[in-house]
């Protein structure tokens, strides 16, 4: 099984870039999991063809059985840069790449609701019909107070109810993903 897992930010440093690592590692006997930057792609705009950045995205997308979105929360809602990476995988956008895609939404964020409000916010943009990505249903990761749920030197999750959270979510998305292969 082939996974992204899609840092939403183009932050220098993110807990939602060490949740990716995290992910990638801690599952990795049982995917493989890429961690995809989304930093030094081009503004979406309507009338762009995008530029070798988002054919590669676009391809790395279309290849994988699945992806994962990390997001953090910015004025309740994405990073503008995760809207203008995911435009460009829009079918108005001349992609399909999201079409029926397998999609798990998580976030990590500094205040205690764990970007509660961007992943609604992502899951009503996969959910959109120009991106028409297929949402793992039922599954929430809502990683708050992020300097206490991670250790910042190692990147390693060490809430410990935050992981059990985690590996419910990923054993469901792993199921997910197969039965959408079918």
């Amino acid at each position: 099984m082939k996974l992204l897992a899609i840092v939403g930010t183009n932050a220098d440093f993110s807990f939602n870039r060490l949740l990716c690592k995290f992910i990638a590692k801690r599952y990795g006997d049982k995917a493989d999991i890429e961690v995809v930057e989304i930093d030094g792609l081009p503004a979406f705009y309507k009338e762009g063809k995008g530029d070798d950045k988002v054919a590669a995205l676009r391809a790395q997308v279309k290849e994988a059985d699945g992806v994962i979105i990390a997001t953090p929360e910015y004025d309740h809602a994405v990073p503008a840069a995760l809207k203008s990476a995911l435009e460009w995988l829009g079918s108005h956008a001349g992609s399909d790449a999201m079409n029926m895609k397998p999609a798990c939404v998580v976030g990590v964020s500094l205040g205690g609701q764990g970007a509660s409000r961007a992943q609604e916010d992502l899951r009503e943009i996969l959910l959109s019909p120009d991106m028409s990505a297929n949402v793992l249903p039922g599954n929430e990761l809502l990683i708050g107070r992020a300097f206490s749920s991670f250790n910042k030197e190692s990147g390693e999750l060490v809430d410990e109810g935050s992981v059990k959270q985690l590996d419910k979510v990923m054993d469901a998305f792993f199921k997910f993903v197969s039965q959408a292969a079918k």
